[in-house]
């Protein structure tokens, strides 16, 4: 048995409801054609009620990107004030302070603000690769002297 996209299947759904099908029978008539993958009826009932309201497409529709209300600028900037103003606050405080989760202050924190916790105060993370390799290299020239 042949294989249909979910494209093709609401082709074919659009064609049997034009012809006065009903969603039932038409799931039946593309589970005889296409075995594998098929639509459930809740499904091809969903397309026959958007095909009756009016929509012609048979294309995916494309799916809007959520809104990135807490890690937009305004509120990485909210955040980055916070922490100069204080830098003994916790995620939690900040979280509470900001209106927005603990995970979304996190990674502004420490992917947006490239800031760490050192000693109960954020602080801007200093070290570099060049800082990294200039250490070990410091570090193994001790060694062998």
């Amino acid at each position: 048995m042949a294989t249909f996209t979910f494209e093709e299947q609401r082709v074919i759904i659009r064609f049997l409801h034009l012809r006065g099908m009903k969603p039932i029978e038409i799931h039946q008539q593309v589970s005889e054609t296409c075995n594998d993958g098929v639509m459930d009826v809740k499904n091809v009932s969903s397309c026959v009620r958007q095909f009756k309201e009016g929509r012609t497409s048979c294309e995916n529709k494309p799916k809007e990107p959520r809104p990135r209300s807490s890690r937009s600028e305004d509120m990485i900037a909210r955040v980055e004030q916070m922490v100069m103003e204080d830098r003994r606050l916790t995620v939690k405080q900040i979280a509470v302070n900001a209106g927005i989760s603990v995970g979304s202050v996190d990674t502004i924190l420490h992917e947006d603000l490239k800031m760490r916790k050192v000693s109960a105060r954020w602080v801007p993370r200093m070290k570099t690769r060049l800082h990294a390799s200039q250490c070990v290299r410091q570090c193994y020239h001790v060694t062998r002297v």
